[in-house]
């Protein structure tokens, strides 16, 4: 189909949910440290296919911005919820209402990028947190624009003392498994923990980051966003989330745009490609969301984001 390059070409993604949906993601330290260092497990896996540039953990959702395909992030956002949901039925016995449901969004311009950049670092301290960004323990904030002997936070203990990283090679499996909130999962061996954090000096593009915005002024006019800028940020979130009607008043649109279009209404006669059709027309004209699109016309939901 014409938007398989598009699906395969890399790119920048802001990795996102929205938090009215994230009811209980963080309920302990706990969920804080796995919610963390889930994103290095996401991010040995993806090696070679997706850089993450930074991050910040909410209490109710995680924002990231990554580079790779859209194929690979979406990938990546699947990996990281289904271990995230493993980590939460682990410890409360159950999935406790937590919906992640994590969107690539791409970013389309270079403005654009400067402001994803800056919104997945800053969170904590504008949602509220009384703490700067380059003092969140559970982001990447602390890392950007630093000088050669900058000491990373999470080395630093309560006291100021500087302590040691070790290497996951010295780690029994069972407290390698606890470390990652995960039994299945891997990260190489030379990778460096420390006070319980798999440090993000491991796999997080710095260099990547710091050339979106060349200077130190840059970066700071950027984290400085009016409430405007906020604004248009989150009116593209929602934007490519789309809206989800009743699901009577979705299936009467479905069902009244495969008339015009194929002359039926029983979406079970179309063949994938009219389905795709189908879909490419309700988003396009009704703007639904991709996960109602998914369910009315009975198509993959990461089929549907690559070419609607």
């Amino acid at each position: 189909m014409e938007n398989t390059d598009i699906c395969l070409a890399k790119g920048y993604y802001h990795l996102c949910s929205f938090g009215s949906e994230g009811h209980n993601f963080i309920k302990s330290q706990n969920d804080y440290h796995a919610a963390f260092n889930i994103v290095g497990v996401c991010a040995a896996d993806f090696y070679d296919e997706v850089a993450v540039l930074s991050f910040s953990i909410e209490d109710s959702h995680p924002h990231l911005l990554l580079y790779g395909t859209r194929l690979a992030c979406e990938q990546f956002a699947r990996r990281y919820e289904k271990t995230y949901m493993r980590h939460v039925v682990s410890s409360r016995g159950d999935s406790d209402g937590v919906s992640l449901n994590l969107e690539a969004i791409p970013v389309t311009d270079n403005e654009h990028l400067m402001r994803v950049g800056a919104y997945t670092v800053i969170q904590p301290t504008k949602d509220g947190k009384k703490v700067m960004p380059y003092d969140y323990p559970y982001g990447t904030g602390s890392m950007y624009f630093r000088p050669r002997r900058h000491i990373p936070i999470w080395m630093i203990s309560d006291n100021g003392e500087v302590l040691k990283a070790h290497k996951i090679a010295e780690l029994s499996r069972k407290k390698k498994d606890r470390l990652l909130f995960c039994k299945t999962c891997s990260v190489p061996d030379d990778w460096l923990f420390c006070q319980g954090f798999l440090l993000p000096t491991n796999y997080i593009a710095v260099d990547m980051f710091e050339a979106i915005y060349k200077t130190h002024n840059c970066f700071r006019a950027f984290c400085s966003m009016s409430k405007k800028q906020w604004q248009e940020m989150m009116s593209r979130i929602a934007e490519y989330r789309g809206v989800t009607l009743e699901d009577f008043e979705a299936r009467m649109l479905c069902s009244q745009c495969s008339r015009e279009l194929f002359g039926t209404a029983d979406i079970r006669r179309l063949n994938s490609k009219q389905r795709l059709m189908l879909a490419q027309k309700l988003r396009r004209e009704y703007h639904l969301s991709f996960r109602q699109l998914s369910t009315l016309v009975r198509l993959p939901e990461m089929e549907i984001k690559s070419y609607c």
